[in-house]
This record gives C-alpha cells, structure tokens and sequence, in this order.
C-alpha cells in the first residue's frame, strides 16, 4: 500500500536537518532574487531597443496654418528624424525634421540646424483642437516602428471662417 504525499514529506523532514533545512530556505529565496533581477534586466534591455530615450524635441506652435517645432536624436545628431503629426489623434502628416532652426544648433544639441519640422495644418472644422508630433524610432532592421511623443501636445483653436 503507498503512503500519501504529505506522510512522505513529514518522513523526510526526520532525514534532513535543520541546519540544511534554513541552508535550502536561503538558497532558494536567493535564487528567485537573482531571478527577478534578471527578468528585469531583461525587461529594460528590451525597452531601450525598442522605446529609445535618445530622441529630444519641442512643440513650438500650433494654429489653423501651421504645427512646427524641433526634433533631434541624440545618438546621431547629423540624422534627421522622421516625424509624425496627429491632430485629435487622427494621423495628419508625416516627413523629415529636416528645416533650418538656428536655436537648436546655438543649444548646442546638432552640429548643424537643419532638425527642425513645419506642417501645414489640414482643414480643419472651427472649435478646438489638439495637435501632438511624434518621433519615429525603427528598430530591429526597420521591421517594428515606434512612436514617442516629442515635447507636450498643444491645444489650439480654428475660428470659423
């Protein structure tokens, strides 16, 4: 006749002694730390390849005509960042922050001025509207393609014509 689980356990509680008992306890407590660090290394290591830090801008202005600002990736300053316009979260342009801006080289972020982006702003209905601009980041060859958001988005307001 077998002996249930449990009554096997309490027989080998009397066959392993404290000591290695507590030595086993620290071991595996030790070994789920050593694990959860590493999950999170993981973690951040995959953010940063896909969500990259290095993209810095502003939002100067936004009205009925025009949306413009800046944009720049620190990693390579001499690239020109692709950038995306969205207004009331409907996709309105995309292009290259490629237009002289003079501030951003005096900043002392690029090497030359050519990181700055102006869109003509589509027709819009009259009331309020709100336009944000994000830097697009490819990675992994260009296969997967993510957003971040450059500066803070700008409320603005089209009169009725």
């Amino acid at each position: 006749m077998r002996r249930p689980f449990f009554c096997l356990m309490k027989s080998m509680e009397t066959y392993i002694s404290k000591n290695a008992r507590a030595r086993l306890t620290n071991y595996l407590i030790l070994k789920s730390v050593i694990e959860v660090l590493f999950v999170c290394a993981l973690a951040v290591g995959f953010y940063l390849r896909a969500f990259t830090p290095y993209f810095k801008g502003w939002l100067d202005a936004a009205d009925a005509k025009h949306v413009e600002g800046w944009a720049v990736n620190l990693i390579e300053p001499q690239s020109h960042v692709e950038v995306q316009l969205y207004i009331d979260g409907q996709f309105a342009g995309d292009r290259a922050a490629d237009t002289q801006r003079l501030d951003v080289k005096a900043f002392g972020r690029t090497r030359d001025e050519m990181h700055g982006f102006v869109f003509d702003t589509p027709q819009l209905p009259a009331g309020q509207h709100e336009a944000r601009v994000y830097a697009v980041h490819a990675s992994s060859q260009g296969q997967r393609r993510t957003l971040q958001l450059i500066g803070k988005p700008l409320v603005f307001s089209v009169d009725a014509r």
